[in-house]
Formats: C-alpha cells, sequence, structure tokens
C-alpha cells in the first residue's frame, strides 16, 4: 500500500467508477461495465510508478481529481523535482505526464515525514488549489485550472514542522481543510499539542486569529 496507491474515479465521463492504479512501471486502468464488474487491466502512462523515481506514498502523494472544473480526472503527484499532473483524456487513458511546478518535492526540501501536501480549492473558484504544511507554516499554489498552478505563496504562519512554527508533527498532528464558519470556504484546522488550532480564511491567505 506504501508503494502502489489506487483510486476510484470516472475516468470516462460515463457515471461509473474505475479502477485506477500506480504500481512499478506506472499507472494502470481498469474501467467498469454495466453491469459492474471491471474490464482487463490496462497499461496506460509510463509515470507515477516506482520505476520512474516515485519511491512511497508518504514521500510521493498522487491524487486522481479533476483540476479543470467539469473536466476529466487528472493525475496529480508530488515527484521529486515538484508537482506532474497528467491530464485525463476521458477515455480512461491519460496525456504524457509533465512538470508544471518546480516546487514542493523533495528538490526543493519537501519531505513526507515531515510535510503533508494537499490539493483543494482554497478560493471557492472552482480550481483545485496546492495547499502544503512546511517548516514555518503553509504554502498556497493557486490553480489555473487545465493542470496549472500559479507560483507557491506562504499565506500562514503556524501549523509547520519548525520550532517557532509550532512543532507539528505528520505522525502526531493531523491537519484538515474544512469550511468550519460557512462562507464556502475551507479554513485550516489543526489538532496540536495543546489543542484545536483554527485559521480563517481570508481568500488568499489565512488568519490565526
Amino acid at each position: 500500500a506504501d508503494r502502489h496507491p489506487r483510486f476510484l474515479a470516472d475516468t470516462t465521463g460515463d457515471g461509473r467508477l474505475d479502477l485506477v492504479g500506480c504500481h512499478d512501471d506506472g499507472v494502470w486502468v481498469a474501467l467498469r461495465d454495466e453491469d459492474g464488474t471491471f474490464a482487463e487491466p490496462l497499461y496506460v502512462l509510463d509515470e507515477f510508478g516506482a520505476e520512474q523515481g516515485w519511491g512511497s506514498v508518504a514521500e510521493h502523494p498522487r491524487f486522481l481529481l479533476a483540476t479543470t472544473p467539469g473536466g476529466p480526472a487528472d493525475l496529480v503527484g508530488f515527484g521529486p523535482q515538484g508537482v506532474v499532473v497528467a491530464r485525463g483524456s476521458g477515455d480512461g487513458t491519460f496525456a504524457p505526464a509533465r512538470l508544471v511546478l518546480n516546487d514542493f518535492g523533495p528538490a526543493q526540501g519537501w519531505s513526507g515525514t515531515r510535510h503533508s501536501r494537499l490539493l483543494t480549492d482554497v478560493t471557492g473558484d472552482g480550481l483545485l488549489d496546492v495547499v502544503a504544511f512546511g517548516d514555518q507554516g503553509v504554502w498556497v499554489a493557486h490553480g489555473l485550472g487545465e493542470g496549472r498552478f500559479e507560483q507557491a505563496q506562504f499565506v500562514c504562519r503556524g501549523f509547520g514542522y519548525a520550532e517557532d512554527a509550532g512543532a507539528w508533527r505528520v505522525g502526531r498532528h493531523p491537519r484538515f481543510l474544512a469550511d468550519v464558519t460557512g462562507d464556502g470556504r475551507v479554513d485550516l484546522v489543526g489538532f496540536g499539542g495543546p489543542g484545536v488550532h483554527v485559521a480563517r480564511n481570508l481568500f488568499r491567505r489565512f488568519r490565526t486569529r
């Protein structure tokens, strides 16, 4: 499980969930039939596998989500050199993977043992953004659609690995993104040493008080 993430997602737009898995050699897809069974798996992409440098789920998280509203599910991963995206073709296959952001990877100092990295819509515009908990706090790279992201911005001091950022640890202090105010934007919620911490979403930054 730590080497081979697997997903259920509609890759063809027919309303049926397909099986998608990242194996050692790359990505495999098994399309779901009308009777609820699955077709034989097909090898569709030579990327996102252990043989391409994606050693573990913890070090290199991967997601299967639509980066464009109404579009097919895309593969988004935090690879050795940064954020990699393979756009979904809508037929169970994917376009060639490409590096879209030179950030959030081990090459830039991000580690799975210290830094959580997530995908969610921070601004409420329907586009997925990258949210990452670094040493000093929270960084966001806003989505532009079509598998593209802006350069990362530092948006909140706190929830980070460093002592002066709260000494948050991946294995001990879960952190979530959820709308706790009802304004339609996700806020930062973390379970730290003293208790529960919340940073309100102010559209392009977060406020802890």
